[in-house]
């Protein structure tokens, strides 16, 4: 068996595994983002006017959606993020849920924001979100789960090693655990990938024909 096929295999045992997590964290991004949109709608139509001051200080300007920065530049930011995540869910997983609200809250505030100010509202936003979001939020879930695992996967070696006084047999009864959350990160980094010249290069584009239409 070659390696792309086994790690195929591996990616598709580890997601059917932890399937109920990953969906679970997915609705928590969504009920974020949306509560974010809805609540910051109020508070952002009332200082519209600084708001698009601070986003354009020309007042001529027109308003245009995020995508000046590059592939890699996405990229690497979006990965550093994960991999940090990844590393600080050792504590208890909280950094894992705490980031994945976070972003969740950030992106429907942003969606609020370029509701007010984009020609197309909050329409040309989704529009311009939709064909790099798909892997780029699922992405960030992932991380997220990656991160929940590896503290199961401490959880359960810990609790395995106090049983047996062993640790080839407490790392043995946990290891799947350690090689689903890896998993789950490397095939979110993937994402990531294909995430990164999407926005760079094609979803502002993309929402600007849609709008024309």
């Amino acid at each position: 068996m070659n390696i792309l096929t086994k790690f195929k295999n591996m990616t598709a045992e580890a997601l059917r595994d932890h399937k109920k997590l990953i969906v679970a964290l997915y609705i928590i991004f969504i009920i974020c983002f949306a509560a974010s949109w809805i609540v910051s709608a109020d508070t952002i139509n009332a200082n519209q006017e600084s708001i698009k001051q601070n986003l354009h200080p020309n007042p001529a300007a027109s308003s245009s959606l995020p995508g000046s920065e590059g592939a890699a530049d996405y990229f690497i930011h979006n990965e550093w993020s994960g991999i940090q995540t990844y590393v600080a869910s050792v504590f208890f997983a909280i950094p894992a849920l705490v980031v994945l609200v976070y972003n969740g809250i950030n992106l429907g505030a942003m969606g609020a924001i370029f509701n007010m100010v984009l020609p197309g509202g909050g329409v040309q936003f989704l529009i311009y979100l939709i064909p790099h979001g798909i892997f780029e939020i699922t992405a960030t879930v992932l991380q997220s789960s990656a991160g929940v695992i590896l503290f199961l996967f401490i959880f359960n070696f810990a609790r395995a090693f106090i049983r047996t006084r062993a640790l080839s047999d407490a790392y043995a009864e946990s290891k799947k655990l350690l090689i689903h959350s890896l998993v789950i990160m490397i095939f979110s980094t993937i994402l990531l990938l294909i995430a990164a010249p999407i926005e760079a290069y094609f979803s502002v584009p993309f929402s600007d024909f849609v709008m024309g239409l």
